[in-house]
């Protein structure tokens, strides 16, 4: 008798506290489900074939294709929004909720509550991007070579 395989949650936008559904789209909470980082591990420490037997290869499949928030915010917004409004493959569905559209109308009204927070936050944020790439661009620059050695 085969025994179930385990499923991968699927990350979470950060604003989220539910455990959400598997990469595959099962309730996480019904099933059995590990971590994306447990996946990776598994995988690391067991290898493909021998992982491939004991997860869901549609999880598995999935967590390959698609990032997280700390890889790329805009790739994980970008995910929710074809997720909800169901355009995979070409097929509009209309059951998924609306629950990042609510989400994305409180974060409008948010920031024009604390609209010079809003703007602070992303001035520091620029601020601190632009020092990370000059750093960068130093570390890159060769160190000046002397016209000529001192004679002695």
């Amino acid at each position: 008798m085969k025994e179930p395989v385990d499923h991968i949650i699927r990350p979470s936008l950060p604003w989220r506290r539910d455990i959400g559904i598997t990469e595959c789209g099962y309730d996480a909470t019904k099933v059995k489900a590990i971590t994306r980082q447990s996946f990776f591990e598994r995988e690391r420490s067991l290898g493909k074939q021998r992982c491939a037997m004991l997860t869901c290869m549609t999880c598995s499949d999935t967590t390959k294709r698609y990032g997280t928030w700390e890889d790329d915010p805009r790739a994980a917004i970008g995910r929710e929004v074809t997720w909800e409004r169901g355009e995979y493959w070409g097929r509009g569905r209309s059951d998924r909720g609306t629950l990042l559209k609510e989400e994305l109308l409180a974060i409008e009204a948010l920031i024009e509550a604390h609209r010079e927070e809003f703007d602070a936050t992303i001035q520091e944020n620029r601020q601190r991007r632009e020092w990370i790439e000059k750093k960068a661009a130093l570390k890159q620059k060769p160190p000046p070579k002397p016209d000529r050695l001192p004679s002695l």
